[in-house]
């Protein structure tokens, strides 16, 4: 029995959370940076409750607020830049994935001013970043309780790093932040929770610890997918959606011990070129992953269904309902084009059976 699992973030959750726990930002300095987006930290009410309780404790902060979906490179050093001017202790996070990404790198910035974009990759880190608190304001990324990091690099392409030093230190995760996203960006996020959760689990890195979260994770979603396939995402009250935001930490989780599968790696391009939301670009490959795992897995996918309580069919309906709509074609000189890419894939390793760049190719062709 494999039992091996390590996440280094305390998590406190539950309506109020940060307003509740002010002290708890005591123990990181006396000065930070908040990282965030344009505005939905602002309008969701995270950002004026962090604001409030660091007032209350007597912390100084600046706002870095030009994170942007897929965040580059260059955000986070610029951020670092001016957090290294300012003399910050710990960097705040507020956000979906993209801001709590962009966090965890400008900690790393900070504490090793003068690291190249190459070393951040290659985590060829003199110093240890600095401590990162994590405000979590979707239901999706799992951000939180990993040490992963995925950046745009500066030829436009999706990388990640990930390191037992960059796990947030404390994390927090309060439902009422996710009220106020819209019902494609609500969506989106839950079925990158799904996609975690369903990659973890069929994953040659998986044990039972993963196993357990990826499925819990699931049930938890099924639940409030079986709303929203028959009602939309207006009429989820507070309790569905801390469900989502719960699945979507229990995702983090899984994934914190395995990464993920070919739905992410191939999910990748779709939001480069085409604009896709993350989620979105990697629920388009749930379906054929499933099929592929019930053709080489058997055993391991009739598991898998029977621990969250669902079938096939309905698993399979569900995520066809739920994901938002998307409109890509390609061509065979497209398909081409991105052939290098699936070369030595980390991701695609990870699958069960053998995925590689013949695999890759039939799956685009027949989805695109």
């Amino acid at each position: 029995m494999n039992m091996n699992f390590y996440v280094g973030t305390k998590v406190i959750t539950g309506l109020d959370c940060v307003k509740n726990n002010a002290d708890e930002f005591k123990r990181f300095g006396k000065r930070c940076i908040i990282v965030t987006g344009r505005s939905s930290a602002e309008k969701c009410g995270a950002l004026g409750d962090v604001i409030s309780v660091l007032e209350k404790v007597g912390t100084e902060y600046i706002i870095y607020n030009k994170i942007c979906q897929n965040p580059t490179v260059s955000s986070c050093f610029e951020a670092a830049a001016e957090a290294l001017s300012f003399g910050a202790n710990f960097v705040i996070g507020i956000g979906g994935g993209s801001p709590l990404d962009a966090s965890k790198a400008v900690a790393v910035v900070i504490a090793n001013p003068n690291i190249s974009e190459k070393d951040l990759y290659a985590m060829n880190w003199k110093y240890t970043p600095l401590p990162v608190v994590a405000v979590g304001t979707t239901a999706g990324t799992g951000s939180e309780v990993t040490s992963v990091s995925v950046l745009t690099n500066s030829v436009g392409r999706k990388k990640s790093f990930r390191s037992d030093l960059t796990y947030p230190a404390l994390s927090f995760g309060d439902p009422k932040y996710t009220t106020f996203m819209s019902d494609g960006f609500t969506r989106s996020t839950a079925v990158d929770a799904l996609a975690h959760c369903t990659e973890s689990y069929f994953n040659r890195k998986a044990n039972d610890i993963s196993r357990a979260f990826a499925a819990e994770g699931i049930r938890k979603l099924m639940k409030t997918f079986r709303k929203i396939a028959v009602d939309g995402t207006e009429k989820l009250d507070i309790n569905d959606l801390e469900e989502l935001y719960n699945a979507s930490l229990y995702g983090g989780y899984a994934i914190s011990v395995t990464g993920t599968a070919f739905p992410h790696a191939l999910g990748y391009f779709l939001t480069e070129n085409y604009g896709i939301p993350h989620g979105t670009a990697c629920a388009v490959f749930l379906n054929e992953f499933m099929d592929y795992n019930a053709e080489v897995e058997p055993d391991i996918t009739s598991e898998f269904y029977q621990r969250i309580g669902s079938d096939a069919d309905e698993f399979k309906a569900l995520i066809a309902k739920i994901t938002p709509e998307t409109d890509v074609k390609l061509s065979d000189k497209d398909i081409e084009e991105l052939a290098p890419r699936w070369e030595n894939n980390a991701s695609l390793a990870k699958n069960y059976g053998n995925v590689d760049v013949e695999f890759v190719n039939k799956l685009l062709r027949q989805l695109f």
